[in-house]
Order: structure tokens, then sequence, then C-alpha cells
């Protein structure tokens, strides 16, 4: 493998908790109390619930049967050199799209929120930088930092819910299924993407020390990520209703601002920018050492940090051409993405699978673990 280290089943359960949670808990809520109004909480804990199990479930059934290699590694050997290869190719694309997806969701965050002075292209380098230096370093230096971050993350982006839960007016969350299912349901396409994250363990099986328990740490982890953002969801509408939230550019932003408790507990959207800054690094170093992965594995390479400064390059520089302002970004995120990302998490493993079970490919015996 061209990474030597090694994670947990609990490292490899808040990767993907934070791979998911870090971009969706800021961007997502507005977009999905328009789509799904009342019903939003349910959009985000129900249906993509199932949906992450099904990418999980491939995921695991078909990198069970390649243990020791990543997805672009044995591409090749289930659907042909040359076939695999372009396909493992289109997915080193598909990883850096990610990854300056990501950049640009923390640059153009920190920059409406925070630091509007600020120019983009500065917060971009900045951030690639940092998320740079953390890929180059290696997955279980990823790991253990995440594991620092997450309990303030968690207590911090809890303690914001606890404290305006008594501003709550349950009036804004009903009727329930007004519309019928349909609401919910298109809350949760506008959600899929991100929980589609969990496809990420395509690149994190080899690195797992405990594979055995892959399946028990991912479903624990789309049931945290279901719990938290319906938890979340249910606050911003119960607070703001849904026409008000719809129209927020962050809703969770504006809802750690909404807090103050006498002169004591005030402006503590600043916490929130900085915990999230935190998580969604991380999550843009394990993007940038899945794509550096990714890519010498499919050119044939022996160090996949010769491949990182080129890749951090191209993100700052798409990041800033392809989705140059908030409008283009958002537009991109709720457009085209959702479909996208399906073909590419779901329905291509899906077919890769069934590929790999006909031709009798990899270790069933491994994979049936």
């Amino acid at each position: 493998m061209l990474d030597k280290g090694r994670i947990n089943s609990v490292q490899l359960l808040l990767l993907l908790f934070m791979m998911e949670v870090s971009s969706a808990a800021i961007y997502a809520p507005a977009k999905i109390s328009e789509a799904a109004g009342p019903d939003g909480w349910l959009s985000v804990s129900i249906p993509v619930f199932f949906y992450g199990l099904v990418i999980v479930g491939i995921a695991l059934a078909l990198a069970g049967r390649f243990p020791s290699k990543v997805f672009t590694e044995y591409l090749p050997e289930i659907m042909g050199k040359i076939p695999g290869k372009l396909l493992a190719a289109a997915y080193v694309l598909f990883f850096i799209n990610i990854s300056f997806g990501t950049l640009n969701e923390i640059s153009s965050f920190v920059h409406i929120a925070f630091m509007s002075g600020t120019p983009l292209t500065v917060l971009d380098i900045i951030g690639a930088i940092v998320a740079l230096y953390g890929a180059y370093l290696g997955i279980e230096a990823i790991a253990r930092e995440n594991e620092l971050i997450f309990p303030v993350w968690i207590l911090i982006g809890t303690l914001v819910l606890a404290l305006v839960a008594k501003d709550i007016n349950f009036g804004n969350l009903r009727p329930v299924f007004e519309n019928g299912m349909m609401p919910a349901l298109k809350g949760s396409y506008v959600d899929s993407p991100w929980r589609g994250g969990a496809f990420i363990m395509f690149m994190l099986f080899p690195y797992l020390n405990q594979k055995n328990e892959a399946f028990k740490a991912a479903f624990l982890q789309q049931a945290m990520n279901s719990v938290f953002a319906g938890v979340t969801m249910l606050v911003i509408v119960g607070v703001f209703g849904t026409s008000v939230t719809a129209h927020l550019v962050f809703p969770y932003n504006s809802l750690a601002r909404y807090i103050s408790i006498g002169n004591f507990i005030e402006r503590a959207n600043i916490l929130v920018v900085v915990i999230w800054l935190f998580g969604a690094l991380v999550k843009l170093a394990l993007l940038y050492h899945t794509a550096g992965i990714a890519t010498a594995s499919t050119l044939g390479l022996k160090q996949y940090r010769v491949t990182l400064i080129p890749i951090a390059v191209a993100t700052v520089i798409l990041s800033r051409v392809t989705q140059g302002t908030y409008l283009q970004l958002t537009t991109f995120i709720f457009g085209p993405w959702p479909i996208y990302a399906a073909i590419m998490e779901l329905a291509v493993p899906a077919i890769i699978l069934l590929v790999a079970m006909i031709r009798k490919k990899g270790n069933k015996a491994v994979a049936g673990q």
C-alpha cells in the first residue's frame, strides 16, 4: 500500500462522521427547509440514513474482496486493464472535484461569516496548505487529529442547540406530512450527496486494522449523523420557521448568533466558525490524501506524496475558476451535484460489484465477513 498507516474502527467512524457533518451542517439546512418545510428534520434523519447504508453495504461488499487494495487499484482487475484505468482516472477527477468543492465551501463560509475583507484566493491558499500538510503526514495523523477535534466539535455543536432550545416554537414544526412524503423526500435529495460521503470507505478500508468491525462503525456513523442532523434541523426550523430558514445564508451560524444569555454568552458564532473550520480542514486533508492515493495508484507511482502539491494547486485554481462565487458554488451543490454524486458513489460502484461477482473477482471469503 502507498500509505503504511493504520486506523481503528473508532477512528473510521469519526472520519466518516466529519466527512458529512462538517459541510452539511452549514450549507444544507436552508435548502432542505425550502424543499421540505416543517418536515426537514425527517428528510435528514430517515431517508438519507438508508441511502447511506446502501452505499456502505456496496462499499464493504466490494472492498472486502480486495482488502489490501484501494478502489482505484482493483478496478483494472475487475473491469479489464484499459477500461479499469479509465474508470480509475474518472474517480481521480471525482475526488479532485470533491476536494476543490470542499475548499470553496471553507473559504466561502469564512469569507462571508468572519473575514469579509480577506480575498477568497488567499483563504483558498491557506486552507489548501493546512490540509496539504495533514495529507502529507498520512492517514494515521489525519485520524488522530480528528480524534482530538471531535469531542470539542460535538460539545460546542450540541451546546449551541441546547442554548436556543428554549426558544423553539413547536408550531413551526407543524403540520407534519401536510403534503405527504414528497417534500421530505425532496429534502433528503438535497442532503444525499453529503451522506454519500460514506463512499470514502472504498479508499479507507485497506488501512482499517479491524476490518470485521467496518460495518458496525459505518452503521453507527450513519445513525449519529441522522440524529445530529435531525436535531439540528428541528431546532433551526423551530426557532426561525421554514420561511426565514430558507432565506438564511448559513442558518446554523445564524442560530449561534441568536444566543444571548445576559451579557455573559454572546457572539457564540465565532466558536461555530472555529470548530467548523477545524472539522472542514480535516475533511479536506482526508480528501487530498484520497485523491493523492488514487492518482498514484492509477499512474503506477510508488509514492503518493509527490502528487499532493499538484492536486492542491489544481484545487485552488479550480475553486476560483469553476465556482468563483458563493452563488456559483451553491448553484452546483444544489443543482447537478446530487445526481452526479449518486452516479459516482452509488450507481457505478453497484455495477462494478455486480461485474466482480459475475467474473468471480476478489476474495469472497473476506468479502463475506
